[in-house]
Formats: C-alpha cells, sequence, structure tokens
C-alpha cells in the first residue's frame, strides 16, 4: 500500500519527501533568489528605466522574465519561510529556558517545531530534555546533542563580535556552515563594514576627485543607467547608494552574536 502511494506521487514530491532535513534551507535560498529578482526587476525597469536605455536592451527580456519569477517565488515561497523562521525562533526560545518545568510546559511545541525543521533541530531538542532529564519519546530518535546554554556573563567574557562563530545570520540562513567558519565571519564583516563606509562617505563627502578637489559624489543610479554624467557636488543622495548602504549595514548588523538577540 505504501508502495502504491509512493508511485502516486509526482517526480518532485518524492525529492521534496527526500530533503525533509532541508526544508527550511530551501525555501529561505529560493526566497532570497525570489525576491532579489523582484528587487532588481522593479530597480531596473522602473527606477533606472532600463527597457528606454538602447545599451541594455538585450537584458530587458531576462529582467522582465526574472521579476515574474520573483513574483511567482515570493508569492509561493514567502509565506513558507516566514512559517519556518516563526518555527524557528519558537525552537530558540525553549532551547535556552533553564526551568525543567518551563521546558516540560513547552514540550510539545518545541518538539512539533523541532521535527518540522529536520534531523540537526530534533538533536539540540533532545539535548535539551535529556539535559533536565526528561524522557524521550520515540517522534525524536536522533542522535542528542546537548545545547551549549552558557551565562550571558560568560558569553559576554570569551566571545566578542569579532571573534564569534555563532552569528544571527548563520542561524537566518540554515545550512550555510560557512558562516559559522571564523574567517568567512570576520570576512563579511571587514567587507559590509568598508562597503558601508564607502558608501556613506561618497554621499555625505565625495568620493570623485574633479579639478583637484574630491569633493564629488558618484551617483550609482545614473552610472549604472549609463548616464555620461554622474558626478554631483557632495551631499548628494541617490536611490541605489540608499538601498546598498541599507544592505550592508543590515549585513554587518547580522554578523553580531547569536545570544545578544535571544538576551
Amino acid at each position: 500500500m505504501a508502495r502504491r502511494e509512493e508511485k502516486q506521487l509526482g517526480l518532485f514530491a518524492r525529492w521534496w519527501q527526500s530533503q525533509s532535513d532541508k526544508h527550511f534551507q530551501i525555501i529561505t535560498n529560493v526566497s532570497i533568489i525570489s525576491v532579489a529578482l523582484l528587487v532588481w526587476g522593479i530597480i531596473f525597469l522602473f527606477v533606472l528605466s532600463g527597457p528606454t536605455d538602447p545599451s541594455k536592451a538585450n537584458i530587458v527580456s531576462l529582467t522582465w522574465l526574472g521579476m515574474v519569477i520573483g513574483i511567482i517565488g515570493t508569492f509561493y515561497v514567502a509565506p513558507e519561510f516566514f512559517y519556518y523562521l516563526e518555527q524557528k525562533q519558537t525552537l530558540d526560545s525553549i532551547l535556552i529556558l533553564d526551568s525543567r518545568a518551563e521546558v516540560l510546559r513547552r514540550r510539545k511545541e518545541g518538539e512539533d517545531a523541532a521535527i518540522m525543521l529536520g534531523t540537526r533541530y530534533m538533536s539540540s531538542m533532545r539535548g535539551l530534555l535529556e539535559t533536565h532529564e526528561i524522557p524521550v519519546g520515540k517522534n525524536l530518535a536522533v542522535d542528542s546533542s546537548t545545547s551549549n546554554r552558557r551565562s550571558k556573563s560568560n558569553q559576554l567574557n570569551e566571545e566578542s563580535w569579532w571573534n564569534n562563530n555563532d552569528s544571527v545570520i548563520s542561524h537566518f540562513l540554515p545550512g550555510l556552515d560557512i558562516l559559522r567558519n571564523l574567517f568567512f565571519h570576520r570576512l563579511i564583516i571587514s567587507m559590509s563594514f568598508s562597503a558601508s563606509v564607502a558608501l556613506i562617505w561618497n554621499t555625505l563627502f565625495g568620493l570623485a576627485t574633479l579639478s583637484g578637489s574630491r569633493e564629488y559624489t558618484i551617483d550609482l543610479t545614473e552610472k549604472i543607467s549609463g548616464s555620461t554624467s554622474y558626478y554631483h557636488s557632495a551631499t548628494h543622495i541617490d536611490p541605489v547608494s540608499i538601498l546598498l548602504i541599507a544592505f550592508f549595514l543590515f549585513i554587518l548588523y547580522s554578523t553580531r552574536p547569536f545570544y545578544d538577540k535571544e538576551e
């Protein structure tokens, strides 16, 4: 009977079932790509007036196609992403509990969230139950991973923003273990900080030098759109620069230690 039901499932449905531990990761990545395609389409087609620029005629069709894909992906996948993210936040709030009675009270809620998110999260939930000597049911039949719930004072003494391999963004983007590597963590901090400072400095004081004076802002919106004149006396604000500043500041802020968010 089970084989008959499996045969009735489509190819995609069978593949999706086989990736149960990666559902959150897949949905997160698809959501990011969909939103990126949608935002780029809006900026290129309506802000930068790409369709009216003959030099960019070869990418107009691709941009329209990408924006349509982005709209569909955002409409269908983004709600699922926020639902999974809500379950992730619920589980995170349970994993930091120190009260056995509170863990018992929220046990069912944590187990449901862990099962939905996958084996790694089930292992963390099992570790929490074992730490508080709470019997573990068959629904968490995985190897345990005892949660490291150090006190806030110990965390502050041992970790800092720079020397931290457990950042908020590493939790927000599941499955990207490279974000927990200290070298890449520091690289993201350095790049996002440098980009933010350069963009803000360009907007407020200017980076371009004309006639021996470095007081001209490079208008990135006009530069991307192909304008031959994109220098303006500082201070000068353009939409693309503001979007990039907000993006890099968000990336920089999301590299903070994860326990800061929880506390």
